[in-house]
């Protein structure tokens, strides 16, 4: 009588417990709880197996691995249909597995460290019993994959036949049941393999299990009964027993696309750096040819003076070495640009607070001093002495490509462009606003977007813009400016061109 009140003591603590627990699962939509719960019981399993049965009758033990061993099967039963994913009961699969393995080198360095002639074994325990241990582990985690998917496969087939509810719900306990018989028959059959003597010992196993089966189904039914919404859902939902062992083929297609998409990103960024050093190639080519032609036209100025005997007065004279002076400052500070440039790895290069009127007033003056021999009319209305913009030293390739291209695009005898230096607000944001008008030859409505473009040439005739608009382009983008063109006089594009740039304004808040 006292052995059958010890086995119902058990039957309410490892039946009520799943119930409670998917409960929780089903409230918080976490299985974290329940996979801890899974992981301890699955541990103690192996413990309890060893270190007390319940006699029944003198023919009948039922271990208390046995028992827990059975709740394991019904917490699994429990928790596939409350969540529908095989991917959790492949959860729990896997936690079996990686205990299965810590308990395998535990049990073997308490066998090495108790077979050790320099250990003290107080309580005399025999290192054989954890060989047995580490037997029986192995054999039950095997076990139990084969009977998870047995079960499973055969809960899958019963709401595939049957549609009847209660039906469903009777033949799923005895599918329960059943899978506890089989462990009885299919645990001793395999062990005994390995130890014939222990597998003896728990041989006739079928009876206990028959009976634990029977013990655990008034909790499976009430399960059953209290998440009816989840049974009903997991009968509709199909449940496939091959994702129990595999992953889904729309998780391996998701890792797939994304090892596609790091591809793509890494292919992206090595584009990235060939169109960067292909900028800062084009940049400094670009650069370096002006320096070299003003450098040029300084020295053919003083062969043509020179030849014509002609009196250099100390004024022009200063005028002419200053001005190759200033070209090889400039071309020794194109080539340290050059190098920082293409140093960065990062696509955005640093920017700080900027004076715009600086690069802008030394850029009129590198024009002017650039076409010695033809008088060029340059004018800068501006509110302000200083105005700072959120941008670098390329500041002053934007200004000097600009005026170089206003300069070369003109017919008439007399250049004049003016600039307008104004304040302007976009989508919220605050830009320093420069226009470049000019009486050049204009830029016709079709090619107003092209000629921003890179290795975009034409523009009226043969003559073409070269690669400088493009390379402005880059620059603005990089201060997250933006650049357009319209007609200095609207709808007369042969009167002059208006290129309007528009670089975002330093504030002291900006840097805060």
């Amino acid at each position: 009588m006292e052995s059958l009140v010890f086995l119902i003591l058990h039957l309410l603590l490892y039946g009520l417990s799943p119930i409670l627990i998917v409960s929780i699962f089903r409230a918080f939509k976490s299985t974290a709880f329940f996979y801890f719960y899974f992981g301890f019981l699955y541990v103690f399993t192996q413990l309890f197996a060893v270190l007390y049965s319940i006699k029944l009758s003198e023919d009948l033990l039922i271990t208390g691995g046995n028992i827990a061993y059975s709740s394991i099967i019904l917490i699994t039963f429990f928790l596939g249909i409350a969540s529908q994913e095989p991917t959790v009961v492949r959860n729990l699969i896997s936690i079996q597995v990686f205990f299965n393995f810590f308990l395998f080198f535990f049990y073997q360095l308490l066998v090495a460290v108790l077979s050790s002639p320099t250990t003290v074994n107080l309580f005399s325990v025999s290192p054989g019993i954890f060989n047995t241990t580490i037997t029986i582990n192995i054999v039950s985690s095997v076990v139990f994959v084969i009977e998870i998917l047995a079960l499973f496969y055969i809960l899958e087939k019963i709401k595939e036949k049957f549609k009847r509810l209660s039906l469903v719900i009777a033949l799923y306990i005895v599918s329960y049941i059943g899978i506890l018989c089989l462990d009885g028959f299919l645990f001793p059959f395999i062990v005994s393999f390995f130890e014939p003597v222990f597998g003896q010992f728990i041989v006739g196993n079928i009876a206990g299990k028959l009976i634990l089966g029977l013990g655990f189904s008034p909790f499976l039914l009430a399960f059953m009964v209290l998440h009816k919404r989840s049974l009903t859902q997991f009968i509709k939902k199909p449940f496939s027993t091959r994702l129990v062992i595999l992953p889904k083929r729309k998780q391996l297609i998701e890792k797939l696309q994304m090892t596609e998409e790091n591809l793509r990103k890494t292919e992206k960024q090595y584009e990235n750096a060939y169109n960067r050093a292909t900028f800062y190639k084009d940049l400094f080519t670009h650069d370096i040819s002006n320096i070299i032609h003003v450098i040029s036209m300084s020295f053919q100025l003083f062969n043509i003076k020179k030849k014509t005997q002609a009196k250099l007065d100390s004024e022009m004279l200063e005028s002419l070495f200053q001005t190759i002076d200033d070209q090889l400052n400039r071309g020794k500070s194109l080539i340290s640009c050059i190098q920082k440039l293409s140093e960065l790895d990062k696509e955005k290069i640093d920017l700080d607070r900027t004076d715009l009127l600086d690069y802008l007033l030394k850029a009129v003056k590198y024009a002017k001093e650039s076409n010695l021999r033809k008088l060029i009319k340059i004018n800068v209305e501006r509110s302000k002495d200083q105005i700072f913009v959120i941008a670098n030293e390329l500041l002053a390739d934007v200004f000097e490509n600009i005026l170089f291209n206003a300069i070369k695009y003109n017919n008439n005898e007399v250049p004049e462009i003016n600039i307008i230096v104004s304040k302007a607000k976009l989508n919220g944001l605050s830009y320093v606003k420069l226009e470049f008008k000019d009486n050049g030859i204009g830029v016709h409505d079709s090619k107003k977007e092209k000629i921003f473009l890179e290795g975009f040439k034409e523009l009226k005739g043969e003559k073409g813009m070269g690669i400088g608009l493009s390379l402005i382009t880059k620059i603005i983008k990089l201060y997250n400016g933006k650049i357009w063109v319209e007609d200095r006089i609207e709808g007369e594009y042969l009167e002059g061109s208006n290129f309007i740039v528009l670089i975002p304004e330093f504030k002291e808040s900006t840097e805060k």
